[in-house]
């Protein structure tokens, strides 16, 4: 009999690669989605498919009746910049939801609950980069402040009620299906208007660095946190490379033949200057890394989006 996961933002960008994996691993999967920036076109049809708000009563009842084996917890609000602007809704959605959740999956005794939590945006040049887990710097945006007080909230399930609880902090995810959402966004961004000939803006200096992790490899960092039974966390899951957002720009340009120059943008609020993740710890008890390049990462996005965005499999 196949084992049943309840992936939550399993139509968005990095929950439907990780139900294709789900799927090839011969999992039973039912995605859960608002549709709010994912796409169902994204599903694969081999998953059901509820459109449900996980603020909503509905996605905490279905778990609790469909007792799956795995819970992965992807569905949130992903923007820093709308995080700082609506605080409240952003706690809804990725604290207060999330909460309901563990609260369900503790009663439906699920065996693992994978969270996706935040490295890049509790990274900081105010720490050692590339940051650990133990010395990452306290969240200033509303976004990273939910994610962390959601880690410590699964802590005490996995303290206090037995729930399986592993939070993996991810570095800025791009790939195949990303929506131009939240700071990672800026290589959907990059890739769709450089393609199309658009002018392309530069927040800032274009001198701030993010730690880049293509998508495909943080499946693998979630299938592997799932896989492993004693795995915890938090996890870091990044490259432990800082790119700049100017650097960034000249290798998008490069691949799409874009010649122009940036505009110049107001730099972003509540983020980080710099970040980079060191993920020595999730190599070492989950034997886990990165396996993709930058420059292959961005040139398997730019060709996704070269392509229309159509879905690969």
């Amino acid at each position: 009999m196949a084992r049943l996961a309840v992936v939550t933002g399993g139509a968005g960008f990095i929950g439907s690669h990780l139900v294709d994996r789900l799927i090839q691993e011969d999992w039973s999967v039912v995605v859960i989605d608002n549709l709010s920036t994912g796409s169902k076109k994204n599903v694969n049809p081999a998953a059901k498919f509820l459109k449900i708000d996980i603020r909503k009563p509905a996605a905490a009842k279905l778990i609790r009746k469909l007792k799956p084996q795995a819970v992965f917890h992807l569905a949130a609000q992903a923007s820093v910049p709308v995080s700082v602007k609506d605080p409240i809704g952003d706690a809804e959605t990725n604290l207060h939801a999330t909460l309901h959740l563990l609260d369900a999956a503790a009663d439906a005794k699920v065996k693992r609950f994978i969270f996706a939590g935040t490295g890049g945006a509790l990274s900081s040049e105010k720490t050692r980069l590339p940051t650990d887990e133990e010395h990452a710097s306290e969240p200033t945006s509303p976004y990273a402040i939910a994610k962390v007080a959601s880690e410590r909230y699964g802590a005490f399930y996995r303290l206090s009620r037995g729930l399986p609880f592993v939070s993996l902090r991810f570095a800025n995810v791009y790939g195949p299906r990303q929506n131009p959402h939240g700071e990672a966004g800026v290589v959907a961004i990059f890739s769709k208007r450089m393609l199309k000939g658009e002018s392309v803006k530069v927040n800032g200096t274009g001198k701030q660095t993010r730690d880049y992790i293509y998508v495909g490899d943080v499946v693998d960092a979630m299938m592997a946190a799932q896989e492993v039974q004693k795995a915890e966390g938090p996890y870091h899951v990044g490259n432990g490379v800082e790119v700049s957002v100017n650097d960034l720009f000249k290798r998008i340009a490069k691949l799409t033949g874009y010649k122009k120059k940036p505009l110049k943008g107001p730099a972003d609020i509540g983020a980080p200057f710099r970040s980079s993740l060191d993920s020595s710890k999730i190599r070492k008890e989950l034997d886990w890394a990165a396996t993709t390049t930058l420059e292959e990462g961005l040139w398997l996005t730019v060709d996704w989006f070269r392509r229309g965005g159509n879905p690969t499999r």
